[in-house]
């Protein structure tokens, strides 16, 4: 039962606060580039590291000159601040020579002022590490049949089991020597996203972790009525023989596959966990990164084991590598990394996104830019600007972009130490959106959207904020299905004391068992009962005391449109999400149009707010637009202040107050600008 206490203490306890140490450095501003291949590994592709083509005749003179002290000074001129480099990628042994390599770069970013960040690869390759530790065999990732799984085209790299006991401290001696020897600053682990099935792995050390999970976490009792039957022994994963595409899955109701799943997030954060813990014991002035992948549409929480508010919590950053760059497409779908942002911020953690500028085929689209990607890490981040290309990229580096990189270091004290303000949260609960891959996300999505482009300030939380809604003006449940008890209490208690809600879909008719229940949970609060053949009931309000409620059947999606476009009932949502809230938002647009997005944020010390304005239709500069802000209480405004990286100088803004509000316009929009307000 210890497991299951705990799990469920991970689903109540209020938001997050940074639990260890950070350095000083992290939170002054990173602008980073990175280069994680280490020249052996290029040559074995025949690839090059930086364009993905064919390697060029050249590729030793460049990987020098990559490691040179002219390169270091060059990436400093231009605000680099950190530099990740290859350090672990084929094994110890057989990259022994290039960790010298990197250990001497890391003596020349130190030596000018910069951070050193090295690269650890996660998977096993069959011609180099097998060959000097054959032990390593046991660490592979194995299907039921017995056949590695490897890695994406590159048949010389295998998955491997992470939590797997041997790899563990084999990896903590990996980080030893990262630490120890080549004194680095910052640590990225890459490639830890599990495998969708049918090759999600199947080993006897699996089954006995997972056997092992099921007993701490249930009673022989639980057992019994989650599965039929209290002994486990013959328990194990699933196995998708005979399955055609089992990713495709849409529902999970097979208790044996929601607990694989919940097992599989557990033990990637179990494993992350444990080597987050161990760098900071060795050195705790390290800072810890993984690549988890950000939010997108898919269940990645099925698909790939990636529960964010388990995961990325035991480090400071974690990556977001999606074709989610910023733009508004010739459809007038708008594309951002807004969720990913603001998932890191809800989590105290930092979001790494590429803001590249040469030679990355990943960004290359017609209707999106650096300039954008870099106005949306520094109105979202945690003050990151984010990957701005690779160590030679700063050789073919654009004026502009040098402008907006020195735009955020001079500026920072106004992106360093802040929080981001929101009237409305929006629940991903772990149940719902990993058993459900359809009502769940299109509904969630599409809500998200709807507050991106109407510029609402709101937060993506998880089961973990629960018990922390009563800064909300409104809660958003999309479809949330599949809820335990405890969250709906918790609900229900938020309602209860003037709470908003807004709900769609069948929220609260399944157990976090995905079990139906005779009736919605919420029917008191929501005041609708479950009807014949799970029909939707009609839309409705109702209040309660102070708390106000507004049910909609869904958000309707335009026809042949994606979640990243508006819904068809927009306008009935907002109307909604207006009469929950009860009050105007924090931050209130007139005519601004709907391809330009905001976000609110507040300096730590109470000292003022900062409101970030961009436009994603890049050649389509926007007209003036009149803004009222909210003033916090036992606050007066002394002043507004423009800034902008497009703009030559700041400029300040004459603003009237109106009770507890003020009212200024914000000049013609370009790509980005910021309003300082100062208390």
């Amino acid at each position: 039962m210890r497991l299951l206490i705990v799990f469920w203490l991970m689903t109540v306890l209020p938001a997050f606060a940074q639990r260890f140490h950070e350095p000083e450095w992290w939170d002054q501003g990173v602008v980073f580039v990175g280069n994680w291949e280490p020249l052996s590994l290029r040559l074995r592709l025949g690839l090059d590291a930086v364009t993905g083509l064919e390697l060029p005749a050249n590729a030793v003179d460049r990987y020098n000159r990559e490691h040179s002290e002219e390169t270091v000074i060059k990436l400093k001129e231009s605000g680099v601040n950190l530099i990740i480099a290859h350090f672990y990628k084929t094994g110890l042994d057989s990259d022994r020579e290039e960790i010298e390599s990197t250990k001497k770069l890391g003596e020349l970013c130190h030596k000018h002022g910069l951070k050193l960040g090295t690269y650890i690869g996660d998977t096993i390759y069959t011609e180099t590490m097998l060959r000097d530790m054959p032990e390593a065999a046991q660490w592979v990732l194995y299907t039921e049949s017995g056949d590695p799984v490897r890695y994406g085209g590159q048949p010389f790299r295998y998955r491997v089991d992470f939590n797997h006991p041997g790899y563990v401290e084999h990896m903590k001696r990996v980080i030893r020597v990262a630490i120890e020897e080549v004194k680095t600053d910052f640590i990225h682990f890459d490639n830890v996203m599990r495998n969708p099935p049918p090759l999600t792995g199947n080993t006897p050390e699996i089954n006995r972790r997972f056997r092992a999970y099921l007993s701490s976490k249930y009673s022989a009792q639980q057992l019994k009525s989650r599965f039929g039957f209290a002994d486990i022994r013959g328990i194990r994963v699933p196995s998708w023989s005979g399955i055609t595409n089992p990713a495709s899955a849409k529902k999970v109701t097979d208790p044996l596959v929601q607990e694989w799943i919940d097992f599989r997030c557990y033990d990637l954060a179990d494993y992350y966990k444990k080597l987050a813990d161990y760098i900071r014991q060795l050195n705790p002035n390290v800072v810890v990164e993984l690549n988890p992948h950000g939010i997108t549409e898919a269940n990645n929480i099925f698909l790939r084991a990636a529960d964010h508010s388990r995961l990325v919590v035991h480090g400071s950053a974690f990556w977001a590598e999606d074709s989610h760059d910023a733009r508004v497409d010739a459809g007038g779908a708008l594309f951002s990394r807004i969720r990913s942002y603001k998932t890191a911020r809800t989590l105290s953690t930092t979001l790494f996104a590429k803001c590249r500028f040469v030679n990355d085929p990943s960004v290359k689209l017609a209707n999106s830019s650096y300039r954008l990607r870099m106005a949306e890490a520094m109105a979202f981040n945690r003050n990151c600007l984010g990957d701005v290309g690779k160590p030679l990229d700063v050789f073919e580096m654009p004026d502009d972009a040098r402008r907006y990189i020195r735009f955020y270091r001079s500026n920072n004290h106004q992106f360093a130490g802040t929080r981001s303000v929101a009237d409305v949260a929006v629940l991903r609960s772990f149940t719902s959106m990993a058993y459900n891959s359809v009502e769940p996300y299109r509904d969630t999505l599409l809500l998200e959207q709807l507050l991106i482009q109407h510029k609402v300030p709101f937060h993506i939380i998880f089961d973990q904020q629960l018990g922390d809604l009563k800064k909300y003006k409104a809660l958003i449940l999309g479809s949330q299905e599949s809820l335990a008890d405890r969250a709906i209490e918790q609900i229900r208690e938020y309602f209860r004391g003037g709470g908003g809600l807004i709900v769609t879909g069948h929220t609260s008719l399944f157990t976090e068992w995905r079990r139906v229940r005779e009736d919605y949970a919420l029917a008191d609060v929501l005041g609708i009962h479950a009807l014949p053949g799970r029909a939707l009931p009609q839309g409705r309000r109702a209040s309660f005391g102070q708390g106000r409620v507004a049910f909609l059947p869904a958000p309707v999606p335009v026809s042949g449109g994606s979640v990243f476009t508006l819904p068809q009932n927009s306008n009935e949502i907002l109307a909604a999400l207006r009469y929950a809230a009860g009050t105007p938002f924090s931050a209130e647009f007139v005519g601004a149009p709907l391809h330009t997005v905001m976000e609110l944020t507040e300096k730590n010390d109470g000292s003022g707010r900062v409101l970030h304005w961009i436009n994603y239709k890049l050649g389509a500069k926007v007209a003036p637009a009149e803004v009222t802000l909210a003033i916090p209480s036992n606050k007066s405004v002394r002043k507004v202040e423009l800034l902008s990286p497009d703009r030559e100088a700041s400029q300040p803004l004459e603003f009237r107050t109106e009770g507890r509000r003020i009212r200024f316009q914000l000049p013609s929009l370009d790509v980005y600008e910021l309003a300082v307000v100062t208390f």
